[in-house]
């Protein structure tokens, strides 16, 4: 019987455990380092805000499953290396052999530089995991201001959330812009506003100083977006009050087992994966060890280059592609168009393709389109606004964000599918839509942005 070991135990790690278990009779074993299993991370916030009324409502499945299923679930497991050469994984208490090895190690969040030793100041906070959310969580109900570091997705769903529990809250961007990798700055505005009207203080272009002693002094300090980020240093810099820190400025592929057993790591910084999702050591792919989910490196749809992607869809439909190689069935996964949607309070945004800057950086010239729009007919109570930008690239699009009260998401996915279907301008000027009033306009707000787009090309080519 053929011994499969999944070294993480997240979306990717569980997701390919069970889609094994239905296909084999292999022996299956989990190695995470984690303390709970099969659980929505992305949740966390709605705990925060109480629109979900516990954590516990975050576990989809419990350990219990998976030991009635047979897969073998060892949590609080830290794996500390892998011998490729030996077939075994290694950790500070045993050896596990394997004939098949799947690596969904994740990412780790960026802390502070000298507090990399995995144990942050008392006060100072991170959302890795569940036990990250209910820690935090617990924190919450004993404090009055929360400063968090970071302007994308994690810190503003969160930011949001606290503000709508009364609780004073700061956000500090070291960009110039909210959302920076996702969002143009027009578009980023948008969001930055609203999280203003909530009572969110923001706060973009500065860095966070953490001084000796934070739990005693409460505070942190602004610093120059020049500084090095969360360096200590309080002379002549702004203090700001805070009982809780939260870090929310970004995460990195959990690569270093990997790094040290010798397999390959890409320039986007995650494991370099073949299609079938095997990873490569020496320069030659290995037919019995898989990577996926935020720590592996996929390929971009629109650029063709290899990047990284932290959403939760991707790892799923990547432990369905592993799952399928582990147990015999040849699948293969291929580039990705990334779409992703976030809520805060009562706003969605999300986005698919590149942004404006992403294209900047491939040398990519875009033409856009922007409309605002309306969700519903304009008699129809509970209408929302809904803001649309698209990018083309040689009549071909590209790239879309959206921001609006409702309707983001099905937007998102449509769009979505036409970036890979490679649709042009003229197709999207003979999009039929449907109409209904509580629904939608009479005319859909895409539209007016593709219109738009297309003015700007003619009066290009004029």
């Amino acid at each position: 019987m053929a011994r499969v070991i999944i070294i993480g135990g997240g979306a990717c790690g569980m997701a390919a455990a069970t889609k094994i278990r239905r296909q084999s009779n292999f022996e299956i074993t989990v190695l995470s380092r984690d303390s709970h299993t099969a659980y929505s991370h992305c949740g966390i916030p709605f705990v925060f805000d109480r629109e979900i009324e516990s954590f516990e409502k975050l576990v989809v499945k419990p350990p219990d499953f998976f030991r009635k299923n047979r897969i073998n679930v060892q949590l609080n497991t830290e794996v500390r290396e892998i011998d490729l050469e030996s077939g075994t994984v290694r950790t500070r208490d045993e050896t596990y052999p394997f004939d098949k090895l799947v690596i969904a190690t994740g990412s780790l969040p960026f802390v502070p530089r000298k507090s990399r030793a995995n144990v942050l100041p008392y006060g100072i906070h991170t959302l890795r995991s569940l036990a990250d959310g209910i820690h935090f969580g617990k924190a919450l109900e004993k404090t009055g201001k929360v400063c968090i570091i970071g302007g994308g997705t994690i810190g503003i769903e969160c930011a949001a959330a606290l503000a709508g529990r009364g609780i004073g809250t700061i956000l500090v961007s070291r960009s110039i812009n909210l959302l920076s990798r996702q969002f143009d700055p027009d578009m980023a505005a948008i969001v930055r506003e609203y999280l203003e009207t909530l009572g969110v203080e923001v706060i973009s272009g500065r860095t966070v100083l953490f001084p000796e002693g934070f739990w005693k002094k409460k505070a942190v300090y602004l610093g120059d977006a020049a500084d090095k980020e969360s360096e200590e240093g309080e002379s002549g810099k702004k203090k700001i009050p805070a009982d809780l820190v939260l870090l929310a400025s970004g995460a990195k592929p959990e690569i270093d087992i990997a790094r040290a057993a010798g397999i390959d790591i890409g320039k986007a910084g995650g494991i370099i994966v073949n299609k079938r999702l095997q990873v490569r050591a020496g320069g030659k792919f290995l037919p019995g060890v898989y990577a996926g989910g935020e720590c592996a490196e996929v390929t971009d749809f629109i650029t063709g280059k290899p990047r990284l992607s932290q959403l939760g869809t991707t790892a799923r439909r990547m432990a369905d592609v592993i799952g399928d190689n582990v147990s015999g069935t040849e699948a293969s996964f291929g580039p990705l168009t990334d779409p992703w949607v976030a809520v805060t309070g009562g706003l969605q945004f999300g986005g698919v393709g590149l942004s404006s800057k992403q294209a900047e950086k491939q040398g990519i010239k875009v033409v856009t389109g922007f409309s605002r729009g309306r969700t519903r007919a304009s008699y129809y109570p509970g209408r929302k606004d809904l803001y649309i930008k698209l990018l083309f690239r040689d009549e071909q699009l590209i790239g879309a964000q959206l921001v609006g009260g409702e309707g983001v998401k099905e937007r998102v996915d449509a769009l979505a599918l036409a970036i890979r279907k490679k649709t042009t301008i003229q197709e999207l000027l003979d999009l039929e839509t449907c109409y209904a009033p509580p629904v939608s306009m009479l005319v859909d707000p895409l539209h007016p942005a593709v219109k738009a787009a297309f003015k700007k090309m003619q009066e290009n080519e004029a």
